[in-house]
């Protein structure tokens, strides 16, 4: 693998896995409500789901969106209706609160989310384009993204899980817990408004 190819991949991979998008924010507000144990299988969920994503990419699902365009658009709006709708379930949340969802999401449904993600389809389409080409090494380059994927994803999530870690220390430690929800569903319109320019 060319050493241009691989600072190009980590030099766009990095900030696109570590700033805020549904997946981040969803496993902050997890281990923020249900503590970072039980958020762990989300998290396998994710780092195991995108790069299952980039492979399935890079071996030609990607077409779909160049073949019918629209399909984008209506990812991207149903993806922006659930996280409002998301965003709304939050407001009044307190911490470990029994009346708002009972459990963090599961592993498989953790991987299944990736499918409905549209900064999870602009990442696997712009990193296989950035690495995959069309000669023979075509499916070792798409080993390559997917394994590079794999190495970064649980970084990022434990970081993002952390930061939920940690706001639940400090809404408890400022009093200001009954804000949670408010802060969780802010958060979510913010990557709503970002996915959708």
């Amino acid at each position: 693998m060319d050493a241009a190819l691989v600072t190009a991949f980590f030099a766009a991979a990095i900030p696109a896995f570590f700033t805020p998008g549904p997946n981040n924010l969803m496993l902050m507000t997890s281990s923020a409500r249900f503590g970072v144990g039980r958020t762990v299988p989300h998290m396998i969920g994710i780092v195991v789901g995108f790069p299952l994503m980039v492979a399935l990419v890079g071996l030609g699902l990607g077409q779909i969106f160049e073949t019918w365009p629209i399909l984008k658009d209506i990812l991207k709006w149903a993806a922006a209706v659930y996280f409002l709708w998301l965003a709304w379930t939050l407001v009044g949340l307190k911490l470990h609160d029994v009346e708002g969802a009972k459990r963090p999401m599961r592993l498989y449904e953790a991987v299944l989310f990736q499918w409905i993600n549209p900064k999870a389809w602009a990442m696997a389409v712009s990193l296989d384009a950035l690495v995959v080409g069309t000669g023979p090494d075509r499916f070792s380059m798409i080993l390559w993204v997917t394994l590079g994927c794999l190495l970064i994803g649980p970084f990022s999530c434990g970081l993002w899980m952390v930061f939920g870690q940690q706001l639940e220390v400090w809404l408890r430690r400022t009093g200001t817990e009954r804000y949670l929800g408010v802060i969780l569903a802010l958060l979510m319109v913010v990557a709503v408004i970002l996915f959708l320019l």
